[in-house]
């Protein structure tokens, strides 16, 4: 009997041990929410988990797809997200709803290689609430040869230096003319919060509560973004996000205003002729406003004991080797993202091969910028104001539009009637057309007096046809 017990007892325990042991065997997980809008998302999951692989080999990474996490422009962190990355304009706003994850000073590694404005922006009452990862900012770019620009310190020099109106298609026909994608709202009003605070120097961010607080100032330079640009090529948005930076790329347009990814686009006989700076708004003497793409901890993991391994991801996913990882040349894609980086020592590293991360890097260090972050109402802010200046800044437009023309024009003599027909509805014909490409796409286009406004924009036939762009800062 005594040996009976002992044998029974034995297996008892042996099978103790084993359910004891089991959470250790299973395999754990991580959902992460990365930020979707740029040019290599696959590059960015394959740089983690290769490096996470090494350090957590019994931990699975689950990512998000671009519709389940949108960078926070319209949705909020999910609650199964143990790491999410998300612009930080909406900084407070996930801050007040309780969605980040308190982290000490001691937590963030490296934290002094970090530049200043993003590291300052994700602290509050001593703690990091977010690690900076990525940086972005209103990038004016030219030809080196373009001494005009190159001296412009501010707005009014660049624009007196490219000229208004000089334009009318989609696509410039040669170079002359700016280029920019102000189609989505989230664009259009967080292009007139940095011209606001360029002409103010107010920060925090003011956001005006109703349409007749907006700053009329700001609204008019940025009319003139867009009429020195013109209305299609600002307002039609494309299936690619950085169309504008190709069109530069092909012999089209003097300057470009996007951002410094659009470099990943371009070829390499542009890149290498290419120089840029911060787009001066207002007289050019405040700080200019960065955005950044930052890394959080979900608040959630600590119903999921997860938080230990979320703040180990998101230092790792923060770091340098990852973030070189993520956003530098491959085996198979030779170009870097040329995506910003919020670490000195990123530059410092892809510089040694991309010379353009040199000129990037003291284009950051010489801005000493603020981060571009909004107050807690930011998302009800957008939602009710964002249509509203994309209107106004479109109303008016001083420039006119090219419209597909009724039928093909033969020559100068038919131009007359079959664009007057066609401008009837347009404000009526200012006496131009072309075949030529690039204005004229398919057919003849004729230049008409006035342009659609927001809400009958799908409705008018430029000369190339409107197209859909990804939500995100082109929202």
């Amino acid at each position: 009997m005594r040996f009976r017990r002992t044998g029974l007892s034995a297996v008892a325990a042996a099978f103790l041990s084993l359910v004891i042991a089991l959470p250790a065997l299973a395999q754990q997980s991580l959902t992460v929410g990365l930020y979707p809008w740029v040019p290599r998302l696959a590059q960015f999951q394959q740089a983690i988990s290769t490096a996470w692989a090494q350090v957590e080999p019994n931990v699975q990474l689950v990512f998000l797809t671009p519709a389940q996490w949108d960078g926070g422009y319209d949705m909020n962190p999910p609650a199964n997200a143990d790491v999410f990355v998300f612009d930080a304009m909406f900084f407070q706003d996930f801050l007040n709803g309780n969605y980040l994850e308190a982290m000490t000073p001691a937590e963030i590694q490296n934290a002094n290689d970090l530049i200043p404005y993003a590291r300052d922006g994700v602290q509050s009452n001593g703690n990091y609430y977010a690690i900076p990862l990525l940086g972005c900012s209103n990038v004016l770019f030219y030809q080196k040869g373009d001494q005009q620009l190159a001296a412009a310190t501010t707005f009014n020099e660049v624009s007196n230096a490219i000229n208004q109106c000089t334009y009318t298609s989609q696509i410039p026909p040669d170079r002359r003319g700016l280029m920019t994608d102000m189609s989505g709202g989230t664009t259009n009003a967080a292009f007139y919060l940095d011209i606001a605070h360029a002409l103010t120097g107010t920060y925090p961010l003011p956001l005006p509560p109703t349409p007749q607080d907006l700053n009329q100032n700001a609204i008019t330079e940025q009319k003139t973004v867009l009429a020195t640009a013109s209305y299609f090529n600002a307002t039609v948005a494309n299936d690619n996000a950085y169309q504008q930076g190709i069109w530069f790329s092909e012999g089209f347009g003097r300057a470009v205003i996007g951002y410094t990814e659009s470099m990943s686009q371009m070829s390499d006989a542009t890149r290498a002729n290419i120089a840029f700076k911060v787009m001066p708004f207002g007289d050019g003497t405040q700080q200019p406003l960065f955005y950044a793409d930052v890394i959080a901890v979900n608040t959630t993991t600590a119903q999921r004991n997860t938080r230990t391994l979320a703040v180990k991801l998101a230092n790792l996913m923060a770091s340098t080797d990852v973030v070189v990882d993520s956003i530098g040349a491959t085996a198979t894609e030779p170009v870097p993202q040329y995506l910003m980086a919020t670490r000195t020592s990123v530059f410092q590293q892809l510089s040694q091969q991309f010379p353009l991360y040199q000129d990037m890097w003291d284009m950051v260090n010489n801005a000493n910028p603020l981060m571009f972050a909004l107050a807690g109402n930011a998302r009800s802010w957008l939602d009710s104001m964002k249509n509203v200046i994309k209107t106004d800044v479109r109303t008016n437009y001083q420039c006119g539009c090219d419209f597909q023309a009724t039928q093909t024009i033969p020559n100068n003599n038919a131009a007359a009637g079959i664009c007057s027909a066609t401008c009837q509805a347009h404000g009526g014909w200012n006496g131009q057309w072309t075949n030529a490409y690039p204005a004229a796409q398919d057919g003849s286009v004729c230049g008409c007096n006035s342009c659609p406004l927001p809400a009958s924009l799908a409705e008018a036939a430029p000369a190339s046809k409107a197209m859909s762009v990804p939500k995100g800062k082109n929202d």
